[in-house]
Formats: structure tokens, C-alpha cells, sequence
């Protein structure tokens, strides 16, 4: 049976063009993945950005078949004594 592999390109932007260090976000994105299981396979680099391709492997996931879903039940409530809401729309309106 074949393994499950799950494969993610992305774009890490640097601070300065040409060079190394990443940006606050793009770093904290790289160490979130790699903290979730995520393996760097190869990187690209180019002025503006790091472009970088992570896989994983594992079991592929279920697919589950959510349930149809049903007709919708209305509620018939009464209409009030002043008029107002209840099916049917509303009753005459008063000076404000």
C-alpha cells in the first residue's frame, strides 16, 4: 500500500533583499511547520524571498461522509394580541 504524503511550497519573505535573515513572521511560520511534523525537502533562493518545499508523511486521512441534511422544521407559533411578529408579517404601525 502506498504512504500518505501530504507536500506544501512556501514563500518566505527576508528582511533585506539579498539577504539571510528571515522576517519576524516568515521565521515564526518556518518553526511552527517544522514543530508540526513538516520535513524541508529544498529550497530556492531569490532575492526577495526564500520559495521552500516541506512534505510529511503518514496515515492519509478519513473521509467521512456527513449525514444529509434533513428538511428544515418551522415552528408555527401564534400571532400575538398586539400584532406584531408571528408568521404572516406585521400588523399596522402607530405614531413613533
Amino acid at each position: 500500500m502506498a504512504d500518505y504524503r501530504e507536500i506544501i511550497h512556501e514563500r518566505f519573505f527576508v528582511k533585506v533583499p539579498g539577504g539571510d535573515s528571515l522576517r519576524k513572521t516568515a521565521a515564526a511560520r518556518q518553526k511552527h511547520l517544522l514543530a508540526n511534523g513538516w520535513r524541508e525537502v529544498e529550497r530556492a533562493q531569490t532575492p526577495e524571498y526564500f520559495q521552500v518545499k516541506f512534505e510529511r508523511t503518514g496515515h492519509a486521512p478519513m473521509k467521512a461522509r456527513l449525514p444529509k441534511k434533513g428538511p428544515e422544521i418551522r415552528d408555527q407559533r401564534p400571532r400575538r394580541r398586539d400584532g406584531r411578529g408571528g408568521p404572516g408579517g406585521g400588523g399596522p404601525r402607530g405614531p413613533r
